[in-house]
């Protein structure tokens, strides 16, 4: 801060002359205190920007014709009895103690945004009536709002009202018709909050509503004329407690409700959310029968969140979601079986689905760009479906069936510590490598196949499996990233494909190259979230297979084309030079997954 402004904020120097002040100092440092008796003589102050200060006196004035507002840490409960702005167009007055911004109706026909986030003394939001211009209400994080006011209703031209993490909110305006322009509702985190409007089809441009974390124990039916939705979210909620005796005893016991004792969100029809792009309805205790039977009606739908729910089945209509590139059902421990599943899917996250024994369908997954399953912990479903790595590989098989995937990415992990009968190239440890023929870079040749058996890193509970398959003449490095983000209670297998369609989209111009490479040398490292790396013991063994056209009919057991094209000399592989090609999960998942996992609830 110069010397000039604190002088005149400081000594009370100021003049009819000053229009803007700025001061924004750090929370950790100096302590400036300012002179609140240096406003009164700033009648045409225009912004005014401060946080983090100290008021020496007590302020009596603020200048009518300021436009911009930021005061962060504002140490008041109120603002001046005299503040009328007129012309205010901006409010910030976040991490402020701050109780109420004014009383009764006051006009400011200006005003298009207030962010009042992180004020913990507010009880209550103001009367807007007289605010008919506002476009964005900022109140994250008020943890003692208790009341919206009813006026918030009316505001034709809000597009954004955030009430995220106002844990205290019970009350939110009963009629939301007047809300024309809204397109972002978010509600998370209002763990008091039991009901949304009733004629919530009067929010005709909302997009994304977050009601997740909250109270909600039943969805009203107009949820479904919201025809611009694209973000749907009931995260956490677990619906109405039961009433029978044992519940009402837990209750009793224990302060906070056990989903056991839960009946479960109530959801109504979902016929008319056509734009609808993403849904999370994870942790909602939802019992068999509480999906939607006509969820298949959500012909945009590329993800769905169904994690930690109590359902046996899924509905028969989910193979309708054409669009459909995510499905995750993370601790469904009653999944017993899945349902035909749409053909564009990409991921399958199944973690701990201790019960689920069958997935037939999944072989049927032959469309699609890229893949990959993730199976980890579900026991019954390895014992089900044959011996260890033969589902793997069954899966793997099918995919490569269809000639449009050979061009694609696959990986699947789920129990087991077995080779692969069609692995002949493997050793015990986390790396290998394996000697060529001149003629093994053929027009038969189609991508790599590479598997590893895997256990937990010590005190590690989210990792990457990566491989990286390094190919001599101007060394190339291949990689597979895989993400476990639950802790694995035995040895798992992991089968991974890369084509070499996939190899060219990033290095066209090596096919001359590629073809006069003389070994192969295959490493498996783990990369934790903070990109540490652990020791090759947590790999025990691992295997790399070439893969031909001539073994897509019959991948399994079949040698004899690898036999003819492979060395095993294995001191020709001293690479001198890497180019990193790591490839990762599909696409889509990159910002969907990693996001849903690193926000997922413990």
């Amino acid at each position: 801060m110069s010397n000039h402004v604190h002088d005149v904020l400081a000594r009370n120097t100021a003049t009819h002359s000053v229009e803007g002040i700025m001061v924004d100092m750090p929370k950790q440092g100096i302590h400036v205190h300012l002179n609140g008796k240096s406003f009164s003589n700033m009648g045409n102050l225009r912004l005014l920007k401060i946080s983090n200060v100290q008021l020496s006196n007590s302020l009596d004035y603020l200048s009518n014709e300021l436009r911009f507002l930021k005061w962060h840490e504002y140490p008041l409960y109120t603002l001046p009895s005299t503040f009328e702005p007129k012309k205010l167009v901006k409010l910030d007055m976040s991490y402020s103690n701050i109780k109420y911004l004014w009383k009764g109706k006051k006009v400011f026909e200006k005003l298009k945004a207030i962010k009042l986030r992180y004020c913990r003394n507010l009880t209550m939001s103001p009367d807007f009536t007289m605010v008919p211009n506002l476009e964005k209400l900022d109140l994250e994080c008020c943890t003692r709002l208790i009341e919206v006011h009813e006026s918030v209703g009316f505001l034709n031209r809000l597009t954004i009202l955030n009430l995220k993490n106002c844990e205290n909110l019970v009350r939110f305006p009963s009629d939301v018709s007047g809300l024309k322009s809204l397109k972002i509702l978010d509600l998370n985190g209002c763990l008091k909050l039991e009901k949304l409007p009733e004629n919530l089809d009067g929010i005709e441009c909302l997009e994304d509503l977050d009601a997740g974390g909250t109270a909600i124990r039943q969805v009203p039916s107009s949820i479904a004329k919201l025809t611009n939705l694209r973000k749907l979210s009931f995260r956490g909620c677990k619906g109405e407690p039961s009433k029978t005796y044992s519940s009402i005893l837990w209750s009793l016991l224990s302060p906070t409700r056990n989903p056991k004792y839960c009946m479960g969100l109530l959801l109504p029809p979902l016929t008319g959310l056509s734009f609808l792009r993403t849904l999370d309805l994870s942790d909602c205790n939802l019992l068999e029968g509480g999906i939607p039977s006509d969820i298949g009606s959500l012909s945009s739908l590329e993800e769905l969140n169904l994690s930690k729910n109590q359902f046996v089945s899924l509905p028969d209509s989910i193979s309708q979601l054409s669009k459909l590139k995510v499905l995750l059902m993370e601790k469904c421990q009653r999944l017993q079986s899945l349902p035909k599943l749409p053909q564009e899917i990409i991921f399958i996250g199944a973690e701990n689905c201790t019960a689920l024994e069958t997935m037939s369908s999944a072989i049927e997954l032959s469309s699609s760009q890229s893949v990959a399953l993730h199976l980890f912990n579900c026991f019954k479903l390895v014992d089900n479906q044959g011996k260890e790595n033969s589902l793997a590989v069954l899966l793997l098989k099918h995919h490569l069936q269809e000639i449009s995937n050979r061009s694609t990415q696959f990986h699947i992990c789920l129990p087991g510590n077995e080779i692969p009968e069609c692995f002949k190239n493997w050793r015990e440890g986390y790396e290998l490598q394996m000697g060529l023929s001149p003629n093994w870079f053929n027009d038969e040749f189609v991508g790599f196949a590479v598997f590893a058996v895997i256990s937990n890193p010590s005190n590690v509970n989210e990792f990457e499996v990566r491989c990286s398959i390094t190919v001599k003449a101007r060394s190339y490095i291949f990689g597979f990233a895989i993400a476990s983000f639950t802790p694995m209670q035995s040895d798992h297998l992991w089968l991974g494909y890369l084509s070499l369609e996939e190899i060219n989209k990033k290095h066209s111009d090596q096919r001359e190259n590629l073809s006069i490479a003389s070994c192969i040398h295959a490493d498996f490292i783990f990369v934790g979230r903070e990109y540490n790396y652990w020791d090759g013991n947590t790999v025990k063994r691992c295997g790399i297979r070439l893969v031909y056209k001539g073994d897509l009919e019959y991948f399994e057991g079949v040698e004899a084309m690898e036999d003819s094209i492979l060395e095993q000399n294995h001191d020709v592989c001293n690479a001198s030079s890497k180019v990193d090609l790591m490839m990762q999960t599909p696409g889509i998942l990159d910002g969907t997954i990693k996001n849903w996992y690193n926000n997922r609830m413990p």
